[in-house]
């Protein structure tokens, strides 16, 4: 079967201007594992958008050689309202101008929803269970309000995403090493998905907080079963996944296209896809905890010049970055050294060098808890 390709039609912004959503399919719903993939929730992360440009090509021939075993979902861009966001030629796309936040927050918990339409238990046969499930899912994202643009869009988003098992949200980050995060649930699945990708990390959370789509999908399978009979046995049926690839300027075509090809593999070892993936590669590093991610933080404003490159490994103490006070009246006496708190790989970096108090300039993937890292404030924004 060919791919279907469809435009949604999204609520106007204002008189003469108009928006939609593109979205490809694959397959055919029901006759096997479903997967949803989409670009640019953060429309200002562009990786993504050239990634699942190389993807298509390849599901298009998966399609017509009749290798797609199950039902794919893609939108090559998944937020035109953060995309029209310009201030000054610079693409703002990460926080929505109408005041409500950060486009990859405070996403909808569907469990409650999704339990009253359930009659308060669950089948006893695990795969009747999970069926039932995701058709009382898909209802309770049916009946999300709409009265607002970014209500309307999030339902749609949610309406083609929360009965997938795999749910892959495609971003990046600042500046970084490619990297992942998922539910500590699905440590067998992201260890998979991150050896395909070469990944050198992949993060656990048990609970991240903060609201993120990818477990927006995948939360209610492990907190639906509080309000039902039957629940706690239910499997965590939906690997949600953010996918972080590198930095904001790795818009290249050698990463897309192995990134483009690491999830076509990924997607074969899972039925999705039909034909031989190959060997899977060695994880490049074991997965780590989300709270033994070290955050470097700024404690004023300042210029930050970097000592260690992303991908470095950095140990306790180490100086990753110099914080300079161009106001200082004694400059050299006003720097401040900014120190790894933990053993780890620093992944991740911050582009803009002109910073405020506060702000995290760098992340270091430890292997041992941090006190200081909260569980539900993880995301810290």
């Amino acid at each position: 079967m060919s791919r279907r390709t469809e435009e949604i039609p999204l609520m106007s912004p204002a008189p003469g201007t108009s928006r939609s959503l593109i979205v490809h399919r694959y397959g055919t719903p029901g006759a096997g594992p479903k997967a949803y993939i989409h670009a640019a929730l953060h429309a200002d992360e562009w990786p993504s958008v050239l990634v699942v440009q190389k993807l298509i090509p390849m599901l298009d021939a998966a399609s017509e050689t009749g290798d797609i075993l199950g039902e794919i979902v893609v939108l090559p861009y998944a937020n035109p309202t953060g995309l029209a966001q310009r201030m000054g030629g610079h693409v703002t796309g990460r926080y929505d101008y109408d005041g409500s936040g950060n486009f990859n927050r405070n996403w909808p918990d569907l469990s409650e929803a999704a339990a009253e339409k359930l009659g308060g238990s669950l089948p006893k046969d695990p795969a009747e269970a999970i069926q039932v499930v995701r058709a009382a899912l898909r209802d309770a994202a049916a009946e999300l309000p709409r009265r607002t643009r970014n209500q309307e869009w999030r339902a749609i988003l949610l309406g083609l995403s929360i009965d997938a098992d795999y749910v892959l949200d495609l971003h990046c980050d600042s500046e970084a090493t490619l990297h992942t995060y998922t539910n500590v649930r699905h440590k067998d699945l992201v260890e998979v998905l991150g050896a395909d990708l070469g990944a050198p990390v992949n993060l656990l959370e048990v609970e991240a907080g903060g609201g993120a789509f990818d477990e927006a999908n995948a939360k209610p399978w492990w907190t639906i079963g509080d309000f039902l009979d039957g629940g706690a046995d239910l499997p965590a049926a939906c690997f949600g996944v953010t996918v972080e690839l590198r930095g904001q300027a790795d818009v290249l075509e050698e990463y897309a296209d192995a990134d483009a090809a690491a999830l076509f593999r990924f997607l074969q070892r899972r039925g999705v896809i039909g034909g031989d993936p190959g060997p899977l590669p060695a994880l490049k590093n074991p997965v780590t905890m989300l709270d033994a991610v070290d955050l470097v933080r700024v404690p004023r404003s300042g210029i930050v010049g970097y000592h260690k490159e992303v991908g470095d490994l950095v140990s306790k103490g180490d100086v990753v970055a110099t914080l300079y006070d161009p106001s200082a009246v004694d400059p050299v006496g006003a720097r401040l050294d900014l120190l790894a708190g933990t053993d780890g790989i620093m992944f991740s970096r911050f582009s803009d060098k002109l910073v405020e108090p506060g702000e995290n300039v760098a992340k270091i993937a430890g292997t041992e808890s941090l006190s200081y890292r909260k569980a539900g404030a993880l995301l810290e924004d």
